[in-house]
């Protein structure tokens, strides 16, 4: 039987493995024990619709045909949220439309255990610090939250486990964002002690149908060519929460996806995989974010609404229990208010009572064939992995270290060694069964950029220009489109990846000798990212060049209810800005226009 890795790629693998790691089945069994012991206290959702969980009302609504809808909600405090679910109460009882769930976006020190979170730059969202602070928003309506960011899947994983559990909220985090960069904990081996721990508390609630959910756009799948390769993925975290730690899993994903029919698709493959006779295997679909414009913000309506036929009619002929998670049509430029969320809610289901005149018209075999395509195709991709971690030496029954090397390994590498074009086909480069549309947006948005500037005098200018570029957050496509660009154009790119911390930036840096770093920010962090680079630079003494781009916002004063748009204090404190990757170009060539 030939090997699926070679040598070199082994010996990679081989390196990440981590030394001392804990007995992980006894990490497993005290959380097991822990769990035991929780009382899950009943909410007004589950009271109003007569359900002891949110799996068996999905159950029961998908029986019917029948979608459920859910919102993002992350306002500036707990006050602020428990309010904003009452106006989502309100909403359901003035127009008898029906908003079930409510996805919390608290901010990500949550996920951050107390003792480590001194100094660390804060995103947007409220802060969730005692038990209390779960209970009041689980029991402020009859709106059922779901606590998945910066939960399950952080170093804070037992604390924020515990309190969501108790206080009657039985979807559990996003497993997948054990990959993301937790600020203050830079201990992965005890990181992922600490996910286990919470994920044995669940196992031990499994017959109380608490079920850990992940997203794949949230982890190491964002970083894949094929929507096809997410399924693969995601059954390797199965493997891990359902074969080896016994508790309740469900895949999410859908905001990296704007093709109606390959979403379809993979939404079946998913939930074929991943549904039981008492869950579902899906616990939301996101819709398209790529395509959303920063202007002219009603147009973003015009393909929202459309999907949101396609899955209310995905639903009523299959079935399936997912849930549809709505964005409103500001979200790519700033956090959307309760107003706006309500409005994409009314357009979103007010079209869906269209849906019985169209499914009379659909032929839905395109979708089936294509999805039968994607169960085959990452079954032979899973495998692949399973077996190329076992080549390399990698304890495949134990999720500690599988998922410190996970998290060690650089993120593409999971679609070049293991993709099937590459393995069973011996393509040199991925070739996608369904290329992710993100994905497909970046590379051509890139060579606009390469093509635009190859031949001008900034390309000229910035060849064997030595640059630091990496993220301070999950978002990876903006560092794509960045490094891609100044590659092509003959910069010498050192590659920092995505969600690193200030100090690890300019670690990286001072380990090669470069003094300019290009960043990129999104999640509310930037005022404070961009005083901690130039803390830092100044007690190191060193000149650095710094580049901040991406959304330069952050909350500036505690009362603020939203997020404002910090270029011009980051500019003042002598940092550089630039909105665009073709302009950072021209700074970094010393033409700026």
């Amino acid at each position: 039987m030939s090997r699926i890795l070679d040598q070199t790629n082994r010996e990679y693998l081989a390196s990440l493995i981590p030394e001392d790691i804990p007995d992980w089945k006894e990490s497993w069994q005290w959380g097991y024990e822990a769990g035991k012991e929780i009382q899950i206290e009943e909410t007004p959702f589950m009271k109003k619709y007569g359900v002891k969980s949110e799996a068996e009302y999905r159950l029961r609504e998908a029986a019917a045909g029948r979608m459920t809808w859910q919102v993002n909600m992350g306002l500036a405090s707990v006050d602020d949220e428990v309010t904003g679910l009452k106006e989502l109460e309100t909403f359901n009882q003035e127009t008898g439309l029906k908003i079930s769930f409510c996805h919390q976006l608290p901010k990500n020190i949550v996920g951050t255990p107390k003792d480590k979170r001194q100094g660390i730059p804060t995103g947007v969202g409220f802060e969730l610090n005692e038990y209390e602070d779960w209970h009041r928003i689980a029991h402020a309506s009859t709106i059922q939250p779901i606590f998945g960011d910066n939960h399950l899947g952080y170093p804070n994983s037992v604390e924020t486990t515990i309190n969501c559990l108790k206080a009657g909220c039985k979807y559990q985090g996003m497993f997948c964002m054990f990959h993301q960069v937790a600020p203050g904990c830079p201990d992965e081996i005890w990181n992922m002690n600490e996910v286990i721990k919470a994920v044995g508390i669940c196992a031990a609630k499994h017959d109380e149908d608490v079920i850990i959910a992940s997203n794949m756009d949230d982890g190491l799948p964002a970083y894949c060519m094929d929507l096809a390769s997410y399924l693969a993925y995601a059954k390797w975290e199965r493997y891990v929460v359902e074969d080896l730690c016994k508790a309740r899993y469900a895949m999410s994903f859908g905001n990296l996806t704007s093709d109606l029919i390959q979403k379809a698709s993979m939404w079946l493959a998913a939930s074929d995989t991943f549904s039981k006779d008492d869950q579902p295997g899906i616990e939301f679909i996101y819709p398209n974010t790529v395509d959303h414009w920063d202007h002219h913000l009603h147009s973003n309506y015009g393909f929202q609404i459309p999907e949101g036929l396609m899955v209310t009619l995905v639903e009523r002929k299959y079935k399936t229990g997912a849930s549809f998670l709505a964005v409103p049509i500001s979200e790519k430029v700033a956090i959307p208010t309760v107003p706006e969320m309500l409005d994409m809610q009314g357009a979103l289901q007010r079209t869906a009572e269209s849906a019985p005149y169209y499914e009379k018209l659909i032929n839905w075999d395109v979708v089936e064939e294509t999805r039968d395509r994607i169960k085959e195709f990452s079954e032979v991709m899973f495998q692949n992995f399973m077996t190329g971690m076992k080549e390399a030496g990698i304890d495949i029954t134990n999720p500690i270290e599988m998922m410190v090397v996970l998290k060690k390994m650089d993120p593409t590498k999971f679609e070049q060694l293991f993709h099937p074009s590459i393995v069973q086909e011996g393509k040199e480069r991925v070739e996608p069964v369904l290329p992710a549309a993100l994905w497909s947006f970046s590379e051509k948005m890139a060579l606009e950029i390469i093509n635009d500037l190859k031949d001008t005098e900034y390309a000229e200018n910035i060849k064997g220009k030595s640059v630091c570029v990496a993220s301070g957050d999950l978002h990876y496509f903006g560092l794509y489109v960045m490094t891609r660009v100044l590659e092509a154009l003959g910069a010498d790119v050192l590659y920092g990846g995505n969600s690193l911390d200030a100090v690890d930036v300019l670690d990286l840096a001072d380990e090669y000798g470069v003094d300019t770093l290009c960043v990129s920010l999104h999640n509310g962090q930037a005022l404070g990212y961009a005083q901690l680079l130039k803390q830092l630079a100044e007690e190191r003494g060193r000149e650095y060049h710094f580049y901040l781009g991406g959304l330069l916002t952050s909350f500036i004063h505690e009362d603020d209810e939203t997020p404002s748009d910090v270029t011009a204090n980051i500019e003042e404190m002598g940092l550089r800005t630039s909105t665009s990757v073709e302009e950072l170009v021209k700074m970094l060539a010393g033409q700026k226009e």
